[in-house]
């Protein structure tokens, strides 16, 4: 059959198919408009339908999005045929109620799906909690994020259908409760209601998975919205927002953690990969949750020649405050800065402490955690101006000493929820983070407080 007459018949279906009760088309059969990317070279229309292709003469070692433009979707129901054809073990799906990093990588729920394995398809959590169900499960999730799964016997065991040919999903999402059918037929389901990692909305993105030679389809995207979206998170007021924009801009390092490095400059790498962390979790904002993993920067980020001031907003959602939390240093020989958490024998329980090494030596300041709410969000912000050494948690400042010199300077890894000691790393942060930045001058303590400010300011969950 003639490309012509393909198009045709695609275009006959879509319209035929819009005419179910409150769907609509999401793509035309002819052209990619209504759908973003910021390398259309993966993407065409072929023979009327989305095609995403990874091929040895055009490889990706990253994965490629196509996204819808119509915006963030809440409760919608979506249908879609897809196949997926390629070399070995291919990965494919597509994101929903999902977010858009700053490399354009996705984070947030998932339809996933692998070829030559035995489960196809399952729901997933991309950068989060990962497999949510398998094929033939129903999955819930409690208020703790506490897992119950049962079977649904009608589903388990050989699959019905075949990746490498067309077959269509059926996606409903109401409220906590996502099911997914697969031609027709139950295939997982999922209520999540922990508050702190569901996504109640998002993003649609078509995914081509880096990998090997793939060719991933789609095709008859119908869409029916049960619930609108929320409007955007209402920005902070414009005062907070335009100090903390000027702070940001004059930062040596300004790194937003939620976004799990995803696009940060100066470049930030989280070490080990994704099995040890996970973004797409919710306090007043997007936050990362570190469970053995740290950002890991470049060893020849410093501060001033004799002022240094750092920041970190963290929460130890255990109230143990024992590890590292933001250091450049291999031993107390090697210390360029220090923002720590430890157990110091000097006072009863843990205790955060900045430290430094000057030419004039090695300082530290602390104060106990039971001066502060244990479990708590808090911005902490080390400063060192030549003159004093001081640390403040919340804006207001707990403790400091008076302290000269010039910042010692040395070749050890920048890292955020750990640290180095003798050439390992060690002492792991378990915890949650938001911010991190680094300046070359002290900050003056109104702006300090800005940072704090800022945070309590303008935010909403979604």
């Amino acid at each position: 059959m003639q490309a012509w007459n393909l198009v045709a018949v695609a275009l006959l279906t879509a319209n035929a198919m819009a005419d179910e009760e409150g769907f609509r088309s999401v793509f035309d059969g002819r052209a990619l408009a209504g759908w973003e990317t910021p390398d259309p070279s993966y993407w065409a229309v072929e023979d009327g339908v989305i095609t995403g292709r990874i091929t040895k003469e055009h490889p990706s070692t990253v994965n490629q999005y196509l996204v819808w433009a119509g915006g963030e979707l809440a409760d919608f129901e979506l249908k879609l045929k897809s196949r997926v054809n390629g070399e070995g073990g291919i990965n494919n799906g597509f994101q929903f109620r999902s977010r858009l990093l700053p490399d354009h990588d996705v984070c947030g729920y998932q339809v996933d799906n692998n070829l030559q394995t035995p489960w196809l398809v399952r729901l997933y959590d991309e950068f989060g909690r990962h497999t949510l169900a398998w094929r033939g499960e129903r999955a819930v999730f409690d208020g703790r994020g506490n897992r119950t799964v049962t079977k649904f016997a009608e589903t388990e065991g050989t699959a019905w259908f075949r990746l490498e040919d067309w077959h269509e999903y059926h996606l409903i999402c109401v409220g906590p409760r996502i099911t997914l059918r697969v031609d027709g037929r139950l295939a997982a389901e999922v209520e999540d209601n922990d508050p702190r990692r569901r996504e109640r909305q998002g993003i649609l993105a078509l995914q081509l998975h880096s990998g090997p030679s793939t060719v991933a389809q789609f095709k008859d995207i119908q869409l029916k919205v049960i619930k609108a979206a929320m409007p955007p998170i209402k920005p902070r007021p414009f005062a907070v927002e335009a100090s903390r924009v000027a702070l940001q801009r004059e930062a040596i390092a300004w790194w937003p953690l939620d976004t799990g490095g995803h696009g940060a400059l100066p470049p930030l790498r989280h070490i080990p990969g994704w099995e040890k962390f996970a973004l797409n979790v919710r306090a007043a904002t997007d936050v990362v949750i570190l469970d053995g993993a740290y950002f890991d920067v470049r060893p020849d980020l410093h501060g001033g020649e004799d002022a240094v001031t750092v920041y970190l907003r963290a929460r130890d959602s255990r109230g143990v405050w024992n590890s590292a939390l933001f250091a450049k240093r291999g031993s107390h020989e090697q210390v360029h800065f220090n923002l720590f958490s430890v157990d110091l024998p000097e006072t009863p329980g843990a205790d955060i402490g900045f430290e430094i090494r000057t030419d004039q030596g090695f300082v530290m300041v602390s104060f106990p955690v039971s001066q502060i709410e244990a479990t708590a969000w808090h911005d902490l912000v080390g400063r060192y101006d030549g003159k004093m050494l001081e640390l403040f948690c919340d804006g207001r400042r707990m403790v400091g000493k008076p302290w000269r010199g010039v910042l010692q300077k040395n070749h050890e890894p920048l890292l955020i929820g750990a640290e180095t000691d003798a050439g390992k790393v060690v002492r792991h942060f378990h915890g949650e983070l938001e911010t991190a930045a680094l300046w070359s001058r002290a900050l003056t303590d109104d702006e300090v407080a800005v940072l704090s400010e800022a945070e309590k300011a303008g935010h909403r969950e979604r």
